[in-house]
């Protein structure tokens, strides 16, 4: 079960990952921030690399960093974008759809394929979301889905999980023709390089809206400053590279130990973290609620696992 353990640091690495970024998009561009974080992450990784020696890669890597860096980039834009404008233990648990979708792109993607018994899990995860998005107003047994699909932040990471169920195969692929390090370097070498151009192009107005930072009348706050001090946002890049360093590392090696939709569903177990936090932290409402909720989603997650 180490890869459990290596998966637990992963979920933990994850959680605190998201609550920082929280607090750092109150300040901070998320192009500029996603560049420095991914930039520093590489500086780490590719430095390891360099030290233990570079590994020989197979003839999928290319394509495998390829596709995972393009579903990572709007995978974070979308995630960023939900942070900046929502409650985070509202719109990060939906990433616990993540294993749902991951059961039928990890059995077309790489051959694994989980127990059937995986289904009660599906259905448990979906109760999870239904109570989550209850409200004392609603009064139809519909309106907790129809809530979601109207509440901006909440339906982009439920996006974002179908993009990471894609994205997470690839990054298996990337793992197994190089190795835990240094193909992890390599893709956030290239997120980083993609999201400084998109940081240079949004200052220069040239950048498609739908990649553009949030405008205030679309999340209700006031806006970012234009560009942060270079010390703070180097700051931030290194604090949240070295959670990224550490759950790369430990979900990587995870990857090769057990199949993909069983890392994941033990990797989910930081939303209930993410929503003590986002209560404690931000001081976020309805926490018995989301709590309840959240819970169940992981649950389902954990019985993905459970039954092999």
């Amino acid at each position: 079960m180490f890869w459990a353990f290596l998966a637990g640091i992963g979920a933990f690495s994850n959680a605190a990952y998201f609550i920082v970024n929280k607090r750092f998009l109150q300040d901070l561009n998320p192009n500029q921030l996603a560049a420095s974080g991914f930039l520093c992450t590489s500086g780490i990784l590719l430095s390891c690399s360099f030290i233990t020696g570079f590994p020989a890669v197979g003839p999928e890597f290319f394509g495998a960093v390829v596709v995972t860096t393009l579903l990572n980039i709007l995978g974070t834009t979308l995630t960023f974008r939900a942070l900046s404008s929502s409650d985070i233990s509202l719109s990060i648990p939906m990433l616990s759809f993540t294993p749902i979708f991951l059961v039928g792109t990890a059995a077309l993607l790489l051959g694994e394929f989980p127990s059937v018994a995986g289904i009660l899990g599906i259905f448990i995860i979906v109760s999870g979301s239904y109570i989550l998005n209850t409200a004392t107003e609603h009064e139809r047994i519909t309106d907790p889905f129809r809530s979601m699909i109207s509440h901006p932040g909440v339906m982009a990471m439920l996006v974002v999980a179908f993009l990471y169920a894609i994205s997470i195969n690839f990054d298996k692929i990337v793992v197994q023709t190089s190795n835990p390090v240094f193909g992890s370097g390599i893709v956030f070498l290239l997120l980083g390089t993609s999201f400084a151009v998109l940081a240079t192009l949004e200052k220069c107005g040239r950048l498609p809206a739908i990649l553009c930072s949030p405008r205030p009348a679309m999340t209700g706050q006031t806006p970012a400053p234009p560009s942060a001090p270079w010390r703070y946002l180097a700051g931030a890049g290194v604090l949240t590279s070295i959670l990224m360093t550490i759950e790369a590392v430990s979900i990587n090696t995870a990857y090769l130990l057990q199949i993909a939709p069983y890392v994941i569903a033990i990797k989910r177990m930081s939303l209930i973290l993410i929503v003590l936090y986002g209560t404690l932290i931000f001081r976020e409402k309805e926490i018995v609620r989301r709590l309840a909720g959240a819970g169940l989603m992981v649950l389902g997650a954990v019985l993905i696992l459970v039954f092999p």
